[in-house]
């Protein structure tokens, strides 16, 4: 039996993008999946700005549907902007497809992986095909990242999602923007989102929440509030009751501990990308970014001869790296609503009080739509001094509270 490089277990954007830029150093490399491309999968197909350069190639390389958007339409507290950014939106079933065939892997696909088993050798014999390097890109339920359960700090987010073809004068006369351009409802505790993205003759609709028991009911009133506005086409009530769930992880630090297994020796060892490892972004939940840019590190690591650099590349590159300042805010945010949440004091509302409250939400629905775009943080530097300065107010202030604290 002929041994391959690299095995890659999953032939989403993760697995291709990896095994694509494996294939370009040379290397022989084999996709097992057990699904039949193209395959339906549940995605929004959300793609932003930087994932082009990883994927090397331009928008217009792509052969599939593509919708570019520079307006994103967020309604927050029930107040709605028109927020000029920029990104664009593909469909799932086509784009992964395009991913794994250029990819120029073996593909073993309709192939299940069952036992996963290593040799005195060091070689990793998968679904009937051995290799020396395995790589788990199956998702959050990947088989590979069940060898070693790495550490989940936090619990996964879950989201209702459907997408589904429509009228597509009827798209056109209720679709709130211009086609392609999303429309997000940020929910008032902002503990999820909710989307309503128009693909010219298909509607793709859901809703995200950090408690996946909350998921349900949100989208439900998300549906009402898109159907108020008049924003969904009459008679698509079936494919309104026919959403579907999953959940997954987004980034924490500690999931880059759990990146890799790797023999000392760098014979071979086996590796997480994209959602096996638990990389979406921290406040948005995009996912294809993450997932390809990630592949395409650890191919480059392998490539290198140096494997055991996976996850210092990953947490070094530009994208991760905002990502751990998103972490951060947020993590600085769920204190400060914390502590408010324990303070009995509620002080007065006045005229100037409440020109603060609408000039933050403002800011938030901007930065909501920025981020969603993936810009990068400007002044990164500058930001990271910020973050420390409220880290260490956070940390004195807890302790001025504490018993025996300095007043």
């Amino acid at each position: 039996m002929a041994v391959l490089d690299v095995l890659v277990v999953g032939g989403g954007p993760a697995g291709s993008t990896c095994a694509r830029f494996l294939a370009k150093a040379g290397a022989r490399v084999g996709v097992v999946d057990r699904a039949r491309f193209p395959r339906v999968k549940l995605c929004s197909g959300w793609l932003s700005t930087p994932i082009w350069d990883v994927l090397e190639m331009s928008p217009n390389d792509y052969p599939g549907g593509r919708w570019e958007w520079r307006m994103c339409h967020v309604r927050y507290a029930g107040e709605g902007r028109a927020i000029p950014c920029r990104g664009w939106f593909i469909r799932g079933f086509e784009f992964d497809d395009f991913l794994l065939r250029r990819s120029g892997a073996d593909l073993h696909l309709g192939v299940a992986v069952g036992d996963i088993v290593r040799d005195g050798d060091g070689l990793w014999s998968v679904a009937g095909l051995r290799c020396r390097h395995l790589v788990g890109a199956g998702g959050t339920h990947c088989p590979v990242a069940r060898l070693w359960a790495p550490a989940r700090p936090m619990g996964p987010v879950g989201v209702q999602e459907h997408e589904f073809r429509a009228d597509p004068v009827a798209i056109a006369r209720t679709r709130l923007g211009r086609d392609g351009e999303p429309e997000l409802l940020l929910h008032d505790d902002l503990s999820g989102y909710s989307w309503n993205v128009p693909k010219t003759d298909w509607l793709n609709v859901g809703t995200g929440t950090a408690d996946p028991k909350e998921v349900r009911n949100a989208w439900q009133s998300a549906r009402a509030n898109f159907l108020a506005a008049g924003h969904l086409p009459a008679n698509t009530e079936a494919e309104l009751d026919a959403m579907k769930g999953y959940s997954y992880y987004l980034y924490h630090p500690e999931h880059l501990r759990g990146a890799t297994r790797v023999d000392p020796d760098g014979r071979g060892g086996a590796y997480l990308i994209g959602d096996s490892l638990g990389l979406a972004q921290p406040l948005t939940a995009e996912g294809i970014l993450p997932a390809v840019l990630s592949g395409r590190l650890l191919a480059e690591a392998i490539a290198a001869g140096a494997p055991t650099s996976y996850p210092t590349r990953l947490a070094a590159h530009p994208v991760l790296a905002d990502y751990q300042r998103v972490f951060r805010l947020r993590e600085i945010a769920s204190s400060l609503r914390r502590r408010k949440a324990r303070s009995s004091a509620v002080a007065p509302r006045s005229p100037a009080n409440s020109f603060l409250t609408r000039t933050s939400r403002h800011a938030l629905s901007a930065g909501f739509a920025w981020m969603f775009s993936g810009a990068r943080f400007p002044a990164p530097r500058l930001f990271d001094i910020a973050l420390d300065g409220a880290d260490w107010w956070l940390a004195r202030s807890s302790e001025s509270r504490a018993p025996g604290g300095v007043a």
